[in-house]
């Protein structure tokens, strides 16, 4: 006589195997009659299997023991069928995400972290770069349409704005539905420029506002070196050979990626230049710009720390000194007069410019994180890529039906960036528009705002209705 639980048994633990390799016939019927003795299963404990403990995780199917091109005649969710996989034969849509003729669904980020924390994480660093895009927005008209402007050297910031405020647009690019962005129309293929004309647009976008950007934060760096360090002008009548050489390079760079048809969703909501050859053809080009400014911005810092050290101790030296003659010297010798004058240049230089120091900081620190995260931590990806014992780990967890997404992750945290790392990384990228704004939006700026305003209504005919106020920009 049969045993009903034994039966039942079997069926949960073999269901989902006899369903995708299309064996329904072998399945046993626990509701039919035994063909021995023409009784149905025992519905008793007899033989009884013990129930599984609900707090012991499955590890999954073992499918890296299924031959290579054994087609599946079932995906189980969330693996969507192979349009292209037929018996026989290797042929598949994507030879990465697609194994048995079942896809991983495009963006297969979502499925390799905890359920749910990619799309809330990048959906949050989004939200911050729109932030920064608006923000940064208010600072490039300011700087374009506001008086005195537009010359040396704040026309520096008016072009680093422009740059941020593209830089930060293209995350519009995936706001209510990032899968427009991240895949191909058939929802299973990343999105490339090939197949995504919104990725080709943004990839390019963000390649040249990146570059521009640290085109001329670089600039930025070097003229507070020169002003600081040696007190020099130099670049103030450079801009024609400024402006070829801070566009034209970010332009080679966008057109040499989109040349080699690297452009490709590779993580987050971003379309970048592909893993395999960003660091050559993105990474190395903005490193040559950014290495050497960095080492700049060090240097200033080093030397106005110097001076104010310096000068604090001959303060206290020349104090001494005054003291021990009774108060009755009062000639200062050239050389300290010398010194008095550089300490004094190099805090008006400190106090002019420190906003733009801070915003050369927060850049240089950003892009040097973002690239040394990109160097360590996405080369894992490149591994998970080409490593198929990790996948078909994976794989054969997600198909088990008493597993969940959260409990197949461990299978591949190891050739994945830490979540939170990745989420840094896009953080520190995403909040250089609002440092922008607040850096460089002060008061003055807004009595700036104000003056225009009242100027432009009395221009309009308004002159007999309008008092001037001065705190008349705050009450609009």
């Amino acid at each position: 006589m049969g045993c009903l639980s034994a039966c039942e048994h079997a069926v949960e633990e073999c269901g989902v195997i006899f369903n995708v390799t299309g064996n329904h016939d072998g399945m046993p019927n626990c509701t039919a009659p035994s063909p021995l003795t023409g009784l149905p299963p025992q519905s008793s404990n007899c033989n009884s299997v013990p129930a599984k403990d609900p707090e012991k995780a499955s590890h999954g199917f073992n499918v890296s023991a299924v031959p290579a091109g054994y087609i599946l005649t079932e995906c189980t969710p969330p693996f969507v069928k192979d349009p292209l996989a037929k018996v026989g034969s290797n042929d598949t849509l994507d030879p990465i995400y697609c194994r048995f003729g079942c896809c991983i669904p495009c963006p297969a980020q979502n499925y390799f972290y905890k359920e749910g924390y990619p799309q809330k994480g990048f959906l949050a660093t989004d939200i911050i770069r729109i932030t920064g895009c608006i923000l940064s927005f208010f600072v490039l008209v300011s700087y374009l349409v506001l008086p005195d402007k537009r010359r040396h050297p704040t026309i520096i910031i008016l072009y680093i704005s422009l740059c941020i405020f593209v830089f930060s647009l293209v995350a519009f690019f995936s706001i209510g539905d990032p899968k427009r962005l991240q895949c191909a129309a058939d929802g299973i293929q990343q999105g490339t420029q090939d197949n995504n004309t919104l990725c080709a647009i943004q990839g390019a976008l963000l390649i040249f506002a990146s570059m521009g950007s640290t085109m001329w934060c670089a600039v930025m760096i070097f003229n507070l070196h020169l002003h600081t360090v040696w007190n020099n002008n130099f670049l103030y009548d450079k801009y024609i050979i400024l402006n070829v050489v801070c566009w034209g390079v970010p332009a080679a760079v966008m057109g040499t990626a989109l040349g080699l048809h690297a452009v490709k969703f590779e993580f987050a909501n971003l379309c970048l230049v592909k893993t395999e050859l960003i660091m050559k053809a993105f990474f190395y080009p903005l490193a040559a710009v950014a290495l050497p400014a960095f080492v700049a911005h060090v240097a200033t810092f080093f030397y106005i720390g110097k001076v104010a050290v310096k000068m604090g101790m001959e303060q206290e030296m020349s104090q001494s000194l005054s003291n021990s003659a009774g108060g009755d010297s009062t000639s200062t010798p050239p050389q300290k007069m010398s010194s008095a004058r550089r300490h004094r240049h190099v805090i008006a230089a400190v106090k002019i410019q420190w906003r733009a120091l801070l915003l050369a900081t927060v850049m240089a620190v950003a892009v040097v994180f973002y690239w040394l995260f990109y160097m360590i931590q996405i080369g894992k990806m490149m591994e998970l890529k080409y490593e198929p014992k990790a996948m078909f780990d994976w794989i054969g967890c997600m198909m088990d039906s008493k597993t969940t997404q959260n409990d197949c992750t461990v299978h591949l945290e190891e050739y994945l960036p830490p979540f939170a790392l990745m989420i840094t990384a896009e953080v520190l990228v995403s909040i250089i528009g609002i440092s922008l704004f607040f850096n460089f939006v002060k008061r003055s700026l807004l009595r700036e705002w104000n003056d225009l305003i009242y100027n432009i209504r009395v221009s309009i005919g308004m002159r007999g209705r309008v008092e001037k106020n001065g705190d008349q920009f705050f009450a609009l």
